[in-house]
């Protein structure tokens, strides 16, 4: 039996993105603005940094592979299984989800999801060499041209939307640096120390923005031996 390569796993709704309606947009059109004067079909972005920058959605890789599409058309995160239907509620833009029934499932889906392209733009710094020959297999006479420079520059120039961003990651920090000055008295073990600041910054997230979601966030003081490192 044939099990699915593909499938559209849109449950729920979509979320509220991080930013404005304006903002996503103003990011993808500079994308394509840049690949029609290199001539690019499309691009695929595979980085943490650059999926999350052009769709807000972060993904978490667990050993699996993550993509994000753009042609002049369309724009659509390509997700594995094991993330459900957040890429779908995160990504401005479409979303399909590839299983784990065959190896190369990922693939399949870039397939279907560049059919006609003859040039794509991919990130040089991301992409290692192993899996610039899996492209290039499942991409046979596409020319893969370097988009991980001109993304870095569009990233470096700040917008408003993204100020304000920081600002806010800023004070935050402060609450949690707040508290963990509060916290650290002789004979207090580090992870104690550690825990009063990371739980006041994650309620503090919570907090001000209740439409996001809480993933990662720690805490790296240095008091002892224990933290003298990361």
């Amino acid at each position: 039996m044939e099990m699915d390569r593909l499938v559209e796993w849109h449950n729920g709704t979509k979320t509220k993105p991080t930013f404005s309606a304006a903002e996503m947009p103003r990011r993808q059109d500079n994308l394509r603005r840049h690949m029609a004067e290199a001539k690019l079909d499309a691009a695929l972005l595979t980085s943490y940094h650059n999926i999350n920058y052009f769709s807000d959605f972060l993904y978490c890789s667990f050993g699996r592979r993550y993509g994000f599409v753009v042609t002049d058309k369309k724009s659509i995160s390509i997700s594995a299984g094991i993330d459900g239907g957040q890429p779908y509620r995160r990504t401005f833009g479409g979303n399909i989800t590839y299983t784990d029934w065959r190896r190369d499932n990922f693939f399949h889906a870039l397939q279907m999801e560049t059919k006609g392209c003859r040039r794509i733009g991919i990130e040089f710094d991301h992409v290692n060499l192993d899996y610039h020959r899996l492209l290039t297999q499942a991409l046979p006479g596409v020319e893969l041209v370097d988009v991980g420079g001109p993304t870095m520059w569009m990233r470096t120039i700040k917008s408003a939307e993204e100020i304000a961003l920081i600002r806010n990651g800023a004070r935050i920090a402060d609450i949690g640096g707040a508290a963990c000055v509060r916290a650290i008295k002789a004979g207090v073990g580090e992870h104690e120390v550690a825990l009063a600041s990371t739980d006041a910054m994650v309620r503090e997230i919570a907090r001000t923005y209740p439409h996001g979601e809480l993933m990662d966030s720690w805490t790296w003081f240095q008091s002892g031996i224990n933290t003298d490192g990361a």
